[in-house]
């Protein structure tokens, strides 16, 4: 759960909170890690992602920064 600080346009605060994901970073996560994890049943790594941090290797796909370093470490490989 994230709580945020809100200013009312009274001049008063609030608090809010909700189930919004965040990134790593802070900022709100709209990206799931696409990086395959058979153990998970999802079957991919989830961890929640905002557009700024996300590797994107194809079109529609996503990853995380450390799925994104195995990921051009294993194309390298090729």
């Amino acid at each position: 759960m994230t709580c945020d600080r809100v200013t009312l346009p009274g001049g008063g605060t609030a608090i809010v909170c909700s189930q919004t994901r965040r990134c790593k970073c802070g900022h709100r996560a709209t990206l799931l890690c696409d990086w395959k994890v058979p153990t998970k049943v999802s079957g991919t790594c989830d961890k929640p992602l905002c557009e700024r941090c996300t590797a994107s290797p194809a079109p529609g796909k996503d990853l995380c920064p450390k799925h994104a370093e195995e990921f051009r470490a294993w194309k390298e490989g090729q």
